[in-house]
């Protein structure tokens, strides 16, 4: 059994004894938001990230819109040219922002093998780019 502390509905902090699983869906949840409220913070305008997105493409050139989505699918190519396991530890890391502890976790393994992995990916993708 896990200890949580949740706010009651007076706001007042109070002790909550939970499973394990429930405590990993707790933390889980709990590290989303703050991935979340990150991405907020980058974008001081207060537009959500992909509303600023849309908004550049509405605005650009047609050129850049199509370099981009040529860039896009260059990008997606070499990623899935990546091992299996692999691909998923750069995607979860460069893509949805969990960090090496929190990959290494999920999948069991150390974490310096999750940093090699995500990092030698990022090589090869960068490598593929150069020639």
């Amino acid at each position: 059994m896990c200890v949580i502390t949740i706010l009651n509905a007076n706001r007042r902090p109070v002790d909550v004894e939970v499973s394990v699983d429930i405590y990993r869906v707790y933390e889980e949840s709990r590290k989303q938001e703050e991935r979340q409220r990150y991405e907020r913070r980058k974008h001081i305008d207060g537009r959500a990230f992909h509303n600023c997105l849309l908004f550049e493409l509405a605005t650009e050139p047609l050129e850049e819109t199509f370099e981009r989505l040529e860039t896009l699918r260059e990008i997606n190519y070499a990623v899935d040219q990546l091992p299996p396991l692999q691909r998923q530890r750069f995607v979860l890391h460069f893509i949805y922002g969990y960090s090496y502890s929190e990959i290494a976790e999920m999948q069991g393994c150390y974490k310096a093998a999750v940093m090699r992995s995500a990092q030698s990916a990022l090589k090869k993708i960068r490598k593929d780019f150069a020639a």
